[in-house]
């Protein structure tokens, strides 16, 4: 009996590893070994054990280092390094990667369906092994699979169409028509109990001449069309739900295979519209699974491709308008199957950003994308949870009402993406809250507005201000490498707050001048949330020193005009605006006497009358009036301060000599009593 641990690197991935739910199936059944499953690494109970073999999935190669990681973590727990095994997508398509970094390590590449593949006795098949899914238990108080009450399974292998871009003709070289998957699927039940959906993770079902049987034991599992399952753990009813996973082949799709798929409680139908120039294809598809009475259907939206070929085609690399085209494609179908059938469907986009399959992180770009437009399109799926398609006046505010609006988006800055939409009242909000977030919008439209005009206007020089924000790189010094202040203009609003306040550091008063104007005379509505964020914030004093040498006196103003001086605490800005006046080697007011008078408010020595005499001094720069404010209530303060320290102390007069010293030398630092009389 060995001690067997099985070990899946820590992503966030949907579905369990079906390998790795084999391997423990043989392991603990058949061999009656010890095993154990983690993601990561073990939990801390184990961390003095070592163990007879670790085997190690693999998923996809942009999560190398993720990868990388648990290998090197399996070597440090096993007790022989040559014990350790992977094998997976990325094992299979890098074996070299593999091999050069972990040298001891046996790498599997392909399907686990030969004799002998782990060396092991007894081994036949792993890959026809029933799926353990007890190892689930031992992270259900780490991670829950989103799909784990599903059985897991193919009944086909392979796909044969061979596109450039797809792993499959890597990892499943020969296509088998037909797998029947009742046997495992009894052993599942009898062993872990029914479980609710069939997920089967064929990659392209279609071509199989026995798909009518393969319907036909689909249907004789439980899975035909209003399948219902009772919830172990509640009693209750609920629906059962076939999901061919990786996709139906929008080609291989007849009426006879899409009635055959009607009988099934197929939900959604997957169909890959990979290619514009697949349009009649998959809109032939969608209207044959809808006329068979399913209801519910998705597509995969490969984007940010380059040329290749596949299924008996070559096809050019992608565009952004391309990608608008198929979402409005499928959103243009849902209506108008809707409009001719008696039941209702529903069509759901995934857009999907292509990597190469060599490609060890995610930062791949397209021929015909930049790093801008990905990140923005990220952005503009979020409200949809990356579905790409709902009603149209939904999917008109999101992704534009044409091509070219799409595309404007794509450009526009992100914090600039969630401002759009209509600004609503929201449950339980108070009509304070509704009037200060309705200010806020109307603000946000502001921008959009000045932006998209910006934006719009810039005609034949659009392709060149897109090249300098395509790599999102929003600094100063790619600020200073645009010639045209028109086009600089329009960079600004890709500024964030923090690098608006370095660029007025600029030594070029030419440059800084455009910034300047654009924000005070053109645009005053960025000043305005500049000197907020300066207010608010809890910036570095050091940031603030361009806003005092371009503005001076007036950029004390609007700060000291934002302060919210019905509070006792001091602002957190007071101490900045001390600090970087200094820094700056300028004179503009003695912010120390705004600490002081809020010091005075804090104890109750300020009456309403001198309170608001006092702030308005402040706001003016009238040091000399601040000063002689703060003078003539000296006394009063000095008393709250003595009254509140000596109050039930022993020792009182002596505590209360201290503070009148200390308080006295206070306001001698102060110059509080300087010029007044």
């Amino acid at each position: 009996m060995a001690d067997i641990l099985l070990l899946e690197p820590g992503y966030s991935n949907k579905y369990p590893p079906i390998g790795l739910m084999k391997i423990s199936y043989f392991h603990k059944y058949i061999h009656h070994d010890y095993v154990r499953f983690a993601k990561g690494e073990l939990p801390e109970a184990f961390r003095e054990k070592k163990w007879d073999r670790v085997y190690v999935t693999t998923l996809f190669t942009f999560e190398w280092e993720r990868t990388k990681k648990a290998l090197e973590y399996a070597l440090t727990v096993v007790k022989d390094p040559h014990q350790v095994y992977t094998g997976g997508i990325l094992a299979t398509l890098m074996p070299e990667l593999i091999a050069k970094n972990f040298p001891t390590v046996k790498n599997n590449t392909g399907l686990l369906n030969r004799k002998g593949t782990l060396g092991l006795e007894h081994e036949e098949c792993i890959d026809t092994m029933t799926l353990d899914y007890g190892i689930l238990d031992d992270i259900a108080d780490q991670y829950v699979y989103p799909a784990h009450d599903a059985y897991f399974t193919y009944m086909t292998r392979g796909c044969g169409m061979k596109c450039q871009f797809c792993a499959v003709q890597t990892l499943e070289p020969e296509y088998i028509p037909f797998i029947s998957i009742t046997e495992s699927i009894r052993r599942v039940d009898k062993q872990f109990g029914p479980k609710k959906d069939l997920l089967l993770m064929d990659n392209n079902v279609l071509r199989s001449p026995h798909f009518d049987e393969i319907i036909d034991e689909i249907k004789a599992l439980g899975f035909q069309k209003g399948a219902t399952y009772i919830n172990p753990k509640t009693g209750k009813t609920v629906q059962r739900f076939v999901d061919f996973n990786q996709g139906l082949d929008a080609f291989l799709l007849t009426p006879h295979k899409a009635e055959r798929l009607g009988e099934l409680a197929l939900r959604p139908a997957r169909i890959a519209f990979d290619h514009i120039e697949d349009a009649e294809q998959y809109k032939k598809a969608i209207r044959l699974c809808a006329r068979s009475g399913i209801t519910h259907m998705s597509n995969y939206l490969l984007y940010n491709g380059e040329d290749f070929t596949g299924k008996g085609h070559s096809y050019h690399a992608d565009t952004p308008e391309d990608l608008y085209e198929r979402m409005r494609i499928s959103m243009d179908l849902c209506e108008e199957l809707n409009a001719e059938l008696d039941h209702r469907v529903a069509i759901f986009s995934f857009p999907m950003r292509y990597i190469p399959l060599s490609d060890l992180k995610r930062g791949f770009i397209g021929t015909n994308w930049n790093a801008k437009y990905l990140r923005a399109l990220q952005r503009m799926l979020i409200p949809t949870q990356g579905k790409g398609v709902s009603s149209r006046s939904f999917f008109e505010a999101d992704f534009g009402k044409t091509q070219e609006e799409f595309v404007m988006y794509l450009s526009m800055p992100e914090e600039h993406l969630g401002w759009r939409g209509h600004f609503t009242k929201r449950k339980n909000e108070t009509e304070s809250e509704t009037a200060a977030r309705k200010k806020t919008w109307d603000e946000n439209q502001q921008y959009l507005g000045e932006w998209k005009r910006r934006f719009l206007a810039l005609g034949d020089e659009k392709e060149e201000f897109i090249s300098y924000i395509g790599d999102n790189n929003y600094s100063v010094e790619r600020y200073l490498e645009i010639e045209k202040p028109e086009l600089k203009k329009l960079f600004i609003h890709y500024f964030t707050i923090p690098t608006l306040l370095k660029a007025l550091l600029i030594s070029d008063e030419a440059e800084k001048r455009i910034i300047v104007e654009y924000i005070t005379k053109e645009f005053p509505l960025m000043y305005d949330r500049m000197i907020k964020y300066v207010t608010d914030g809890k910036l570095p004093y050091s940031m603030l020193e361009g806003a005092f040498r371009t503005f001076g006196a007036t950029f004390a103003v609007s700060v000291l005009g934002k302060i919210d001086y019905t509070q006792n605490e001091e602002p957190f800005v007071i101490n900045n605006l001390i600090k970087a006046q200094k820094k700056a080697r300028m004179n503009v007011y003695k912010f120390e006497y705004v600490r002081t008078f809020f010091l005075y408010k804090s104890v109750g020595a300020l009456d309403k009358k001198t309170t608001k005499a006092i702030i308005e001094a402040i706001k003016n720069l009238d040091e000399r009036k601040t000063r002689g404010l703060l003078a003539e209530r000296f006394n009063k303060f000095k008393a709250k301060m003595i009254a509140q320290a000596t109050e039930d102390e022993v020792g009182a007069a002596y505590i209360a000599e201290q503070i009148d010293r200390q308080l006295n030398d206070f306001c001698k630092q102060l110059s509080l009593f300087e010029d007044w009389e």
